[in-house]
């Protein structure tokens, strides 16, 4: 029932979002001092993506929130601690690839 919950809960974000994002993002040429115009929204959207694109290079199809969590509050420190850094390389430094 959670993950029912969840869902729909992100399908309302999707599709009531006036986020600003460009139509398409490219994810390896995004700095984490990109993410400071974001709305909570928009931030969620990609941690989800994120989530979802090293869990399919880890061959995990599980879908774990609080992992999302947790990973975004890391990634967001690293990002304020060297905004010039890539996101994905942030990333990379604190899921530990």
């Amino acid at each position: 029932m959670k993950i029912l919950v969840a869902a729909a809960s992100l399908c309302t974000v999707l599709l009531s979002s006036n986020a600003s994002f460009a139509e398409t993002l490219d994810m390896s040429t995004l700095k984490c001092s990109d993410t400071a115009s974001w709305t909570e929204d928009e931030a969620g959207l990609v941690m989800f993506w994120l989530h979802g694109y090293y869990g399919g290079k880890a061959g995990d199809t599980r879908v774990d929130f609080d992992a999302i969590t947790v990973v975004a509050k890391q990634l967001s420190e690293a990002c304020a601690a060297d905004p010039d850094i890539g996101l994905m390389t942030a990333l990379k430094s604190v899921v530990g690839e």
